[in-house]
């Protein structure tokens, strides 16, 4: 039997975010988007662009709020906002980062440079097999590795206009093995690309002897009700967890590990949002990854200076990154296999180093007792009507004012979710 690595949290610094000191401030423009994604848990539901006034209202909540070193700019697909460039500038203006979440579909050379010149500090692309794409005749491909050459195209046109780069994928069962394959492809590519996200696909089952509450009330969900609700008895609903995707990775890349991580807010043993990266080179040698004592002085230092938190940076740590290894025990262990690398070739001390995040987020879990495991302290809030919830429930907040509940009414369903969890008795 394949051994698991699991990350112990005791190893891990638990980040110190807030519901009102948070680095995020998620910011969802539009409705409106050019392509289906699988999962997707934002279907257009008819309302369009936001108003320039009403994103800018959001933002300044944000700010006062949350207390954001960066706003991300979502939807539906962002850079479709009629005024996007106003909101970029609008957002520098009060001093924050601007990160727009995009497919890429409408991005031209020309775009990049306007964004750029109105402040925007850099892009989050989602090109992954979920996807019905244009570049293939509106259908899916098999494998992601497929789709490499789409993603260094706007990796290439994002470098050249000096932005950050970031890349995501939604992590299913089909394309669960592929995860290392797609983080080689971003260590051959880390002159271009800053960081990797894996959101693990999850959903809301309909069927097996699940019903859905909301405010004590009965309500019916169909498949397409929500984006993110899926017939149970015919699609497949992701079983994998962070813990799994971390075991996973590092089996390929034994210099990968996790510095930090978010747990649930009902299920103590959960990870839901897992921090971690790996430390290379370009000429492709790993060295090891830094910890969370490392961590913890980033966040530390980065909120006595700025006075937030921080996720996504400007700058390329490179080699300072090993001047933390005196507090940090992994980041020693990197640091003397660097040292001996370069020992007998000092020229090797002048390839370039960088610091490749991988971040993983294992969405809402529904729990045996009907409960929601949402992410704690979740840095992918929104706002709506006057209060902060988490944006990917936000449909259930319009649609029913409140989360949905499960009750688990088949008892044979209820002794599988006992000994499996939902995830996995639905697959």
């Amino acid at each position: 039997m394949e051994a698991k690595i699991y990350p112990d949290k005791k190893n891990l610094y638990r980040l110190p975010w807030s519901i009102n000191d948070n680095p995020i401030g998620w910011v969802e423009v539009t409705d409106v988007c050019n392509i289906h994604c699988e999962g997707c848990y934002r279907p257009s539901m008819g309302e369009g662009h936001k108003s320039l006034e009403k994103v800018k209202e959001e933002i300044l909540f944000m700010k006062e709020w949350r207390n954001c070193d960066v706003i991300s700019l979502a939807g539906g697909e962002a850079l479709l906002h009629p005024n996007i460039l106003e909101i970029i500038k609008f957002i520098k203006k009060n001093k924050m980062k601007s990160l727009i979440l995009t497919n890429g579909l409408v991005l031209t050379e020309q775009f990049i440079i306007d964004l750029k010149d109105s402040g925007l500090t850099g892009l989050s692309f989602h090109i992954d097999t979920t996807q019905a794409l244009p570049e293939f005749n509106e259908k899916r491909v098999e494998s992601e590795l497929e789709l490499n050459d789409l993603r260094l195209k706007y990796a290439k046109m994002v470098k050249k206009a000096g932005l950050y780069a970031h890349f995501g994928i939604t992590v299913t069962e089909q394309n669960y093995n592929e995860v290392p394959k797609f983080i080689q492809w971003v260590i051959d590519n880390m002159k271009l690309i800053s960081g990797v996200s894996l959101i693990i696909h999850r959903g809301l089952p309909v069927g097996k002897g699940i019903d859905y509450y909301a405010n004590d009330k009965k309500v019916e969900i169909k498949p397409g009700t929500l984006g993110y609700a899926i017939d149970a008895e015919k699609s497949e609903i992701s079983g994998i967890t962070t813990k799994e995707l971390y075991t996973k990775i590092k089996e390929y890349f034994p210099d990968y590990d996790a510095s930090s991580y978010l747990g649930g807010t009902v299920d103590h043993t959960s990870i839901k949002w897992l921090l971690g990266n790996i430390i290379v080179n370009s000429k492709g040698q790993t060295f090891g990854a830094y910890g969370k004592k490392a961590m913890e002085l980033i966040q530390t230092l980065y909120h006595h200076r700025r006075g937030s938190y921080i996720i996504y940076s400007k700058h390329r740590s490179g080699k300072r990154i090993f001047l933390l290894s005196l507090f940090d025990k992994t980041l020693r262990k990197a640091t003397f296999k660097f040292l001996k690398y370069i020992l007998f070739n000092p020229v090797r001390f002048f390839y370039s180093l960088n610091t490749i995040g991988i971040g993983m987020v294992q969405p809402a879990d529904i729990l045996p007792d009907g409960s929601v495991d949402m992410c704690d302290d979740c840095p992918d809030l929104c706002v709506h009507n006057g209060k902060l919830v988490y944006s990917c429930r936000l449909d259930e907040y319009k649609l029913y004012g409140s989360l949905l509940r499960a009750r688990i009414v088949n008892e044979e369903v209820r002794k599988d979710v006992m000994e499996k969890g939902v995830a996995e008795i639905v697959n």
